[in-house]
């Protein structure tokens, strides 16, 4: 259940992001607290119906969209699809090895 909760979250960041939203702006756009935004982007909160329901009126999105990754994104076709070829190449150990590496890579900076 956790996986969904995940891929649910990064999907939410990635329509927000797509969108120029900050996490405030989702907030205040869906009627949602900003609190919970931050804990469905991160994977810790799920999400009722309702939830869905303010989050895809707030995106302008079917439901289940909020439930994969549009791989057709024009921003993702070619790039994603080589790194999907060089991944499946990959063994267990060399994935999970390139899993710490980008979730060092993108962990939000401290400003300072």
């Amino acid at each position: 259940m956790s996986d969904l909760r995940k891929t649910f979250g990064l999907c939410v960041r990635a329509y927000r992001r797509r969108q120029n939203l900050t996490q405030e702006a989702l907030a205040e756009r869906s009627g949602l607290s900003l609190d919970m935004i931050a804990k469905i982007e991160g994977g810790s909160s799920g999400a009722s119906f309702t939830t869905i329901e303010q989050l895809s009126s707030a995106f302008s999105v079917e439901p289940a969209a909020l439930f994969k990754i549009d791989i057709d994104d024009g921003r993702f076709s070619e790039s994603l699809g080589d790194l999907v070829a060089r991944l499946s190449a990959l063994s267990d150990e060399d994935i999970a090895w390139v899993k710490a590496l980008l979730d060092v890579a993108l962990r939000p900076r401290g400003r300072g």
